[in-house]
């Protein structure tokens, strides 16, 4: 895996690991057994609703005098219209609402972010995932392989790439602030707010924290002045003291800790 280096607007430098091909393929096999699945059953539910109207049942009834092979014909299409609007819904909602991730994606703890390492789009999402379609193309197949960042063509096309998250066991700031409840801290975020940052913000604001005790009160006054601003801008929020800033940067990446595990119920 490759590793690629960000900068925040806060100036703060931040670095992702590319996802790997092995780990991709995992997440796309367990979204496709999702969307297979669903597809499946409403398949079986059009069938058996669709019997009872005339023209579906005599559609399928020509279809067997003719020979089984049409009214299979007649499935397949039926299947393949269903699971390709399906994937394209699918993936892209989920995509769009859990911050460039799909459940596959999720427990395979990588998600998808812009080449420039900000959140995705909604643009950047659509084109994605219609180039999805060419993406199955066999010939296709070797675009990731040949790519440094594991780029497939859609991936090109819209400027995504999909990138591995860190382990959350090697980092002592989780460890210490996804327990701290709403009632103990100095500033409060709500579901909105957080909703404006991006996964590069919060990864800034965790490795600064992470980093806190190793720097000196120079380097500290000048990260806390340089990313409080822009950051609080996002947030919509009135810009703390610098003195209160490191409260304000724990309470922040805790009320996001919070949400998370509440999302994943």
């Amino acid at each position: 895996m490759s590793r690629l280096q960000f900068e925040t607007p806060e100036n703060v430098a931040v670095s992702y690991s590319s996802a790997g091909l092995g780990t991709r393929y995992v997440a796309w096999f367990v979204d496709q057994i999702l969307v297979w699945f669903v597809t499946i059953v409403l398949i079986i539910s059009m069938i058996c609703a669709g019997a009872s109207f005339e023209g579906v049942d005599e559609l399928f009834r020509e279809g067997a005098e003719e020979g089984s092979s049409k009214a299979i014909l007649y499935i397949i299409g039926l299947m393949t219209l269903v699971w390709g609007l399906g994937s394209f819904v699918y993936f892209g909602a989920s995509e769009l609402f859990l911050r460039g991730q799909t459940l596959g994606k999720r427990l395979s703890a990588i998600r998808v972010v812009k080449a420039d390492g900000f959140a995705l789009d909604a643009q950047s999402i659509l084109v994605r995932n219609i180039f999805r379609v060419v993406d199955h193309l066999p010939l296709l197949w070797i675009v990731p392989v040949l790519s440094s960042t594991g780029q497939r063509l859609g991936d090109m096309v819209a400027g995504t790439i999909v990138v591995a998250e860190e382990n959350v066991e090697l980092s002592s700031v989780r460890n210490q602030l996804a327990e701290r409840s709403a009632l103990e801290s100095e500033f409060r975020f709500d579901a909105t707010s957080l909703a404006r940052l991006s996964e590069m913000d919060l990864h800034a604001v965790e490795q600064i924290l992470e980093r806190w005790n190793q720097l000196g009160e120079e380097q500290r006054q000048h990260l806390i002045g340089t990313m409080l601003p822009p950051l609080c801008q996002k947030l919509k929020v009135e810009t703390p003291p610098i003195e209160r800033g490191v409260h304000f940067l724990e309470d922040l990446l805790s009320a996001e800790l919070r949400r998370q595990r509440r999302s994943l119920g």
